[in-house]
């Protein structure tokens, strides 16, 4: 095909976006959202592949391990395909891959600017991200890190040097959005304030009463002793007080400049760490009632090859549990059926999208008048405005939902222990036909547990005579497998079972590290305490005594971190509960560790 030609198929794939996002933006805003202006962007797969690991900007500043993604990308890049990308910037940009079909580009026309964006723009959690200047915020990083390799005195090596340390430290920014606090100065005045206070009630009221005197001068010394630590109350914005030069004056002004462009990106995706569940679930949503939506009027080829889309991370039951996409969306569903209600019924006038060519839609000629439901959806647009995953799981993932989700799963068992029953019929194995179907969920194990014993068996007789495998494969035993168990976990505590889902959520996962104390007032040593979760564990040591160094590269003192540990007996078997740990360093080379 000739570049003339080219230009012309290209020209009409932009006029069909085009149209489809003004018919998006009719629709969009009648029933509620307002995303930022999206600007959207053709790219290769060659192209999509690349911009992946430098967080799709399209500028963004040079570090090794963004070139090791780029390879590992360019490596999968032959096993799946990237529909669409999408940054949360102001206007927001929306890469769109040049071979996907029109269909995939309605749907993730829908998915990423009517989902994504709109909860970018709206999110509590993202308001403090400056959607606004993040472009112009992250060229300007990447400016100063290239003048700053090219400068003599610093240098490759030293740059990153810095930068990894800084990435050890990236998801330690304190928890958007930040609150106005006092600063320790005022804090520090008004504690020496109350404990002048105490002293002089002490010298009156103590010399009255021995057991008021007792109680004044504990408090006192509490606040004496808050007054010795530095900061005065702990924090865990590990980042940002490192990128403080009064509390670092010993690392140079280039220095506190790379943490604050690390820290500045934490901040910027943390919201979307905290909030996956919710964002995909919102942008599934309306993908799909988006475009059916009366203003689309889309063509019913469209809507067929659509419906197969949309039921995508539906094929694995399992998904409906743990994908931050099935679960979000089925979360969403249930908001709207238990909080939305219809408004009774309203026309338009709309002229229906047509195809003229293969991945080309126009409009028809003619006007029809098409009849529609008003949905009430305000619940749905409050929760997207002032919930994190953590909420959004902990008040709507409640019994009643998880009990349809199980009955929807256990239905699905069902269907598929019939279909395997038709297919063992047809190829020979009656003898482990299954009829009738269990009801309890004793019985549905006990079938998984028959054919997976029978399939492992003929696999290994397969292998050593050539005889007939089982038919049934293995894959789809697991997963039956797996949602029974879920099930069954949820029958016997539902408390439990709702709590783990939660827990997978909103960094739960990420350890909360706090800054004590410098020890300026003391030894000098820097005490970092782990707040321990036994629900994840102790931390893994490698990555405690790397982090540690990163840490003392950056303060240039003597680093303690205090957490919990399990000990184990000689044969690795865990004894009692974790007991308090410690890792300790000197230097920057060497890490000692104890129980304490």
């Amino acid at each position: 095909m000739s570049n003339e030609q080219n230009m012309g198929v290209y020209d009409r794939t932009a006029r069909s976006i085009e149209l489809m996002d003004e018919r998006m933006t009719k629709a969009g805003n009648r029933v509620g959202l307002n995303p930022y202006p999206t600007d959207y962007e053709l790219v290769t797969d060659e192209q999509m592949v690349e911009l992946i690991p430098y967080v799709m900007m399209p500028i963004h500043y040079r570090h090794w391990r963004y070139g090791k993604q780029a390879l590992q990308e360019k490596k999968r890049a032959g096993t799946f395909h990237i529909f669409e990308a999408v940054l949360n910037t102001n206007p927001s940009i929306c890469y769109l891959g040049t071979t996907n079909t029109i269909e995939m580009q309605a749907l993730v026309m829908g998915h990423a600017k009517w989902g994504h964006v709109d909860f970018f723009a709206n999110n509590h959690l993202f308001k403090s991200t400056a959607a606004e200047s993040v472009v112009n915020r992250f060229a300007l990083a990447k400016e100063k890190i290239d003048r700053l390799i090219t400068d003599p005195n610093w240098g490759w090596e030293a740059v990153e040097a810095i930068l990894d340390s800084a990435h050890a430290l990236e998801d330690h920014v304190a928890w958007l959005p930040h609150r106005p606090t006092a600063t320790d100065k005022e804090v520090r005045e008004e504690a020496m304030e109350q404990l002048r206070v105490l002293r002089a009630r002490i010298a009156d009221e103590g010399s009255r009463s021995a057991s008021i005197k007792a109680q004044l001068e504990q408090e006192a010394a509490e606040i004496q002793a808050r007054l010795m630590r530095y900061p005065i109350y702990p924090t865990n914005d590990l980042l940002g007080f490192l990128a403080d030069p009064a509390n670092t004056p010993k690392l140079p002004e280039e220095a506190h400049m790379l943490l604050s462009i690390v820290r500045d990106q934490g901040l910027y995706f943390q919201p979307q760490g905290r909030t996956k569940f919710m964002n995909e679930g919102w942008a599934s949503y309306w993908e799909k009632h988006l475009l059916l939506e009366p203003e689309m009027a889309l063509p019913i080829e469209m809507r067929l090859s659509l419906a197969r889309y949309w039921t995508m991370h539906n094929r694995q039951v399992t998904n409906w549990y743990f994908d931050p996409y099935a679960l979000g969306l089925n979360v969403f569903d249930y908001i709207d059926r238990k909080y939305g209600y219809d408004e009774g019924e309203a026309e338009m006038e709309v002229k229906p999208l047509v195809y003229v060519e293969e991945n080309v839609v126009e409009e028809a000629s003619e006007t029809r008048t098409v009849k529609y439901t008003k949905r009430n959806r305000d619940k749905m647009l409050e929760v997207r405005r002032t919930y994190d995953d953590n909420r959004f799981l902990e008040e709507f993932l409640n019994e009643e939902l998880f009990e349809e989700t199980n009955l929807k799963c256990l239905d699905w068992i069902k269907r598929v222990i019939t279909q395997c029953n038709q297919l063992l019929a047809k190829q020979g194995w009656q003898r482990l036909i299954v009829n009738p179907v269990p009801l309890t969920l004793e019985g549905l194990v006990g079938v998984v547990e028959l054919w997976s014993n029978t399939a492992e068996t003929s696999q290994q007789l397969n292998a050593q005579s050539g005889t007939p495998v089982f038919p049934v494969p293995p894959n789809l035993l697991q997963e039956m497998g797996t949602a029974i168990q879920i099930c069954a976990a949820f029958d016997q505590n539902p408390h439990k079972a709702r709590r783990q889902l939660v827990l997978r959520t909103a960094y739960h996962s990420k350890p909360q590290i706090w800054l004590m104390d410098t020890g300026r007032r003391t030894d000098g040593s820097w005490t970092l305490k782990h707040e321990f979760d036994p629900n994840f564990g102790p931390l893994l040591q490698s990555e405690a005594r790397q982090t540690l160094k990163y840490f003392r590269r950056l303060c240039g003192e003597p680093v303690r971190l205090v957490t919990m540990e399990q000990k184990t007996d000689r044969f690795g078997r865990p004894e009692g509960a974790p007991v308090p740990y410690e890792y300790f360093t000197e230097d920057g080379e060497t890490v000692k560790e104890k129980f304490l």
